[in-house]
């Protein structure tokens, strides 16, 4: 079954996305019909529902207005709408997604409070997640300090210096601070020798040695955030969140956030990474090791 981009009923004045309902107004609905045009409503024949795909399909029916000359009044004939094209469709789906933004917009107007409380509760969440992720990774290697370990001393001190540094990490101003997107991690010894394995690089010696885990924890954020909102006309492939910068994903976010409350900011910065490599959904403090050597491999 195709995924479904955004539902108009026309009858109960109702648009659908992503399992939220909007309602329109009848000066809403007048609006959407003059910018739609008269090869889809006429005085006589009008849309009644229309279900737009997220691979363009779509399923349209009409009523017919048909005057009924042995009752002497008007009746409705419907019937599916079969001869829209795919750019037809495509042009009225951006109008009802523009539409259903207009209104998410005004809902949010009214409820910024807990939309504010809302984010700041998603950046404050991804630095606890950080005290968690250093914890595991702290107790993930503690193996690899015991003297019948199965690795050559050589390893056992590379881990020790990785062990170290994690160690060291709150006393750093980035951390005290909270600057969770100052805070980066060392890649892990796991990921060092797969990447140096003639050791032609001193461990933690160049930047490309340092991670900033708190990047990967916002894509997590983001799509929530973004599930919260409903704002259709900021929906994002994967693609294009991986590619765009810091700066470019903010304006974007920004845009919307100002017409909620002029206060509002998505005020942080991240590195993109490859959403293949991204870390497994659910808490971080149930992150292992091995999930961190994957995701930054």
């Amino acid at each position: 079954m195709a995924e479904v981009k955004i539902q108009l009923n026309a009858v109960d004045g109702s648009l659908w996305y992503q399992n939220t309902i909007e309602k329109l107004s009848e000066s809403d609905l007048d609006e959407i019909k003059s910018v739609a045009g008269s090869f889809w409503w006429t005085d006589n024949d009008e849309i009644t529902m229309l279900t737009v795909n997220m691979d363009g399909s779509y399923s349209c029916e009409r009523r017919k207005k048909v005057w009924s000359y042995r009752n002497g009044s008007y009746t409705f004939t419907h019937y599916k709408f079969n001869d829209p094209s795919e750019k037809q469709v495509l042009e009225l789906s951006d109008v009802l997604l523009k539409k259903f933004g207009e209104l998410r917009v005004k809902k949010l107007q009214s409820e910024k409070d807990k939309v504010s409380n809302f984010l700041s509760t998603q950046y404050e969440g991804i630095f606890s997640s950080l005290k968690g992720l250093r914890n595991r990774m702290l107790v993930d290697t503690d193996w690899t300090q015991l003297l019948d370990a199965p690795i050559s001393e050589e390893d056992r001190e590379i881990y020790r210096k990785f062990r170290q540094y994690l160690r060291d990490m709150p006393e750093d101003p980035a951390w005290m601070g909270k600057n969770a997107f100052d805070i980066d991690f060392p890649i892990t010894p796991k990921v060092y020798f797969e990447k140096y394995p003639d050791r032609d690089v001193e461990y933690l010696s160049v930047p490309e040695h340092f991670e900033n885990q708190a990047s990967m924890q916002l894509k997590l954020k983001v799509t929530k955030i973004l599930k919260y909102l409903k704002l259709p006309l900021f929906a994002i492939s994967d693609e294009e969140f991986n590619n765009a910068s810091y700066q470019e994903m903010k304006e974007k976010f920004d845009t919307y956030l100002k017409k909620i409350d002029g206060n509002l900011e998505f005020n942080v910065q991240f590195k993109t990474f490859d959403s293949d490599n991204s870390l497994p959904t659910g808490p971080s403090y149930n992150y292992t090791i091995d999930d961190i050597n994957e995701a930054t491999s």
